[in-house]
C-alpha cells in the first residue's frame, strides 16, 4: 500500500499548494477548474507508472471452494487491474480451485443444491491499482468444475482477460468491461448459452467453437465490428447460423458496447 499512500499523499500536496497559491493571491482563477483534469491525469499516469515504481513481489494464495452438494452455481469474478484467466480444470469435488496473486477476497452461499460464489479484488486496494499490489498487478488463475451447469459473471477493470469455457457447462455468460482486452472461447457442449456484452473502451473476442450455432445481436455505438458472415451470415436484423433453431448446442449472444473493437469468430 506504499504506492497508493504516495499517490494520494502527491494529490494532496497538490491541492494544498493550489488553495495556498489562491489565499496568498498569487493565483487567482478557479483552481477547481484546473484541479478535477488534472487529477485525472494523474491517475492515469500513475496507473500506467505504478508497476515500475513498485519493486514487491505478488504474494500468492491459492483457493479451493468445496462443490458441496450443488448441482448449480453462479459464479461472480470482480476483478481489476493486471491479468485474469478462467477455464475449467477444478478438482471434481470443488467448485473452484485457483491461484490469486495479489490477494482476493470470497464469500459462498449454499442454498439446497445451488452454489453462488463471489470473487473479489482486496478491499484495501484503491482503483485496484497495479502499483499497490506489485509490479504485475493482479494475476488470477481461475479454475472451474466441468460436471454442473453454472452463470459465469465477469466485471473487469483495465486488464486483460483470457477465459476458456470450452470444456465448462456454462449456461449464461455476462461480462461488464472497461478499458481491457478480452478473449473468450464459449461452451462446445453446453446446450444453450447465453452471452451478454456490456464494453465501454475496450477490445473484445468471442470464440464459438465449431459445430455450436450461433445467433448474434449487435447494439453498438463507435464501435469496430468483426464477424464471421460466412458462418453468421447477416439476414437483415441479426447474424445467424442457418441451422440455428435445431442446433443441439447453440450460443445467443447481446452485445451492447461504445468506443470498442468486437469480433466474433471461429474457436
Amino acid at each position: 500500500m506504499r504506492t497508493n499512500r504516495l499517490f494520494w499523499g502527491l494529490v494532496l500536496v497538490i491541492l494544498g499548494g493550489l488553495l495556498l497559491l489562491q489565499t496568498l493571491g498569487i493565483i487567482t482563477w478557479n483552481i477547481w477548474m484546473v484541479f478535477w483534469p488534472a487529477l485525472l491525469i494523474l491517475a492515469g499516469a500513475w496507473m500506467l507508472l505504478g508497476p515500475g515504481l513498485s519493486k514487491r513481489t505478488n504474494t500468492t494464495e491459492s483457493l479451493s471452494i468445496p462443490l458441496e452438494s450443488a448441482q448449480e452455481a453462479v459464479i461472480d469474478i470482480n476483478h481489476g487491474a493486471g491479468f485474469l484467466k478462467i477455464g475449467a480444470g477444478a478438482n471434481q469435488v470443488n467448485l473452484v480451485d485457483g491461484t490469486f496473486a495479489g490477494g482476493v477476497e470470497h464469500r459462498v452461499d449454499y442454498s439446497s443444491q445451488w452454489a453462488s460464489l463471489t470473487l473479489s479484488t482486496p478491499s484495501n486496494l484503491i482503483f485496484g491499482i497495479p502499483g499497490g499490489v506489485g509490479s504485475e498487478g493482479l494475476r488470477w488463475d481461475v479454475r472451474l468444475n466441468e460436471t454442473i451447469p453454472m452463470e459465469v459473471r465477469l466485471h473487469t477493470g483495465a486488464g486483460e482477460t483470457r477465459a476458456d469455457f470450452s470444456s465448462v457447462q456454462v449456461s449464461k455468460v455476462s461480462l461488464q468491461t472497461g478499458a481491457s482486452s478480452t478473449i473468450i472461447t464459449l461452451p462446445a457442449r453446453a446446450g444453450f448459452t447465453s452471452v451478454d456484452v456490456h464494453a465501454g473502451a475496450a477490445a473484445v473476442v468471442l470464440r464459438v467453437p465449431q459445430g455450436v450455432a450461433g445467433r448474434i445481436h449487435l447494439k453498438t455505438g463507435l464501435v469496430g465490428s468483426k464477424i464471421d458472415t460466412n458462418r453468421f451470415p447477416f439476414n437483415g436484423s441479426v447474424y445467424e447460423t442457418p441451422d440455428y433453431e435445431g442446433a443441439q448446442n447453440r450460443v445467443e449472444i447481446f452485445v451492447e458496447a461504445g468506443v470498442a473493437s468486437i469480433e466474433i469468430t471461429s474457436a
